[in-house]
């Protein structure tokens, strides 16, 4: 009779440690990301010193459109010639394109202006069977080689499922890499790199992580925009990026491993959790832009491409300012 009265202290302890641990994590997830956000976005560009003897300069700049959560209430569009607005038959992105023939200004000024509300309610994480085949496949610098076959043997285990490998992965790439802006190399999200040296930025967070899913089967995609604080108004330093893996049972779920290496105490939140703290400007990776540029597929497209007859032109100044609605 003693015994049973034990065991069942011990089921009602353990029930009791994981119904708390559950409501902690709503907690903490709560905490970081409200349940909606409202804020404005004004992206500007400016591109100066653009040879006199140019004939042909072509603009292509990536616009934030309503998807994956979040919803463009207005989006206006400044600039002093006409344009276009394309996007990209693979990713879906909507690009902003201007080109000029003949006599071009020594200067060529941009002005996005946006006003978003980011949900979880429209966070609707679908997908198909030739979206999750896309984000299967390695890119130019998301490779899957013996390295990262070697790294996702030490981080996983054969018979875990494929969310519990996607979990392991994510400990594993915050455990491993160390962020740092000042190495030569970082920001180009070079998975190999990533590997051999455990340095980088969000991009070589992500890129490690989104190749080491693959290398197991997972879908995994890049994510790049903004993180928005929580100030009143300011300017953004530059772009964040994320990843999300695909889940069969739960569509696609965000992780934020660079944030969680900074936010150790986020950590549980940064994984699974749709971030309404985060504008989203575009997905994928080796961008073929629309009409098609001359260069290489873009690595990144998050600034302003540039093409000066023909040729990558690298003269583009950009600046970000944010303001919160709510």
């Amino acid at each position: 009779m003693k015994w049973k009265w034990v065991i069942f202290g011990l089921v009602g302890t353990a029930a009791f440690l994981i119904g708390f641990n559950l409501l902690n994590r709503r907690d903490v997830e709560a905490d970081v990301f409200p349940l909606e956000r409202q804020f404005e976005i004004i992206y500007t560009a400016k591109i100066t010193d653009i040879p006199k003897d140019a004939k042909n300069v072509r603009v292509w700049i990536p616009l934030a459109s309503t998807r994956d959560g979040q919803k463009i209430l207005e989006r206006k569009i400044e600039t002093s010639g006409s344009y276009q607005i394309t996007r990209d038959t693979l990713f879906g992105n909507e690009i902003l394109y201007f080109e000029s023939n003949g006599t071009t200004p020594a200067e060529i000024n941009f002005n996005i202006n946006y006003t978003v509300r980011v949900s979880k309610n429209e966070f609707a994480p679908t997908n198909s069977s030739e979206e999750g085949a896309l984000y299967l496949k390695p890119t130019r610098f998301m490779k899957v080689d013996e390295e990262v076959k070697k790294r996702l043997h030490e981080a996983t285990k054969e018979n875990q499922s494929l969310p519990e490998k996607a979990r392991n992965i994510y400990d594993y790439v915050i455990q491993y890499m160390v962020y740092d802006k000042q190495t030569p190399g970082w920001g180009n999200g070079d998975t190999l790199r990533a590997c051999l040296m455990g340095k980088g930025n969000c991009t070589d967070f992500h890129s490690l992580f989104i190749s080491m899913a693959q290398a197991t089967e997972i879908p995994a995609r890049f994510k790049i925009g903004f993180t928005i604080p929580k100030e009143a108004e300011g300017v953004l330093p530059g772009y964040h990026c994320w990843a999300e893996f695909y889940e069969q049972e739960n569509g696609w779920r965000p992780i934020d491993a660079s944030d969680a290496w900074k936010h150790p105490e986020r950590k549980e939140a940064y994984f699974g959790n749709f971030d309404t703290n985060k504008f989203l400007i575009s997905v994928g990776r080796d961008v073929e832009l629309v009409p098609p540029q001359s260069g290489d597929p873009l690595n990144i497209f998050f600034y302003p491409y540039v093409e000066v007859d023909q040729k990558t032109f690298n003269g583009v100044k950009t600046s970000f300012h944010f303001k919160n609605k709510t």
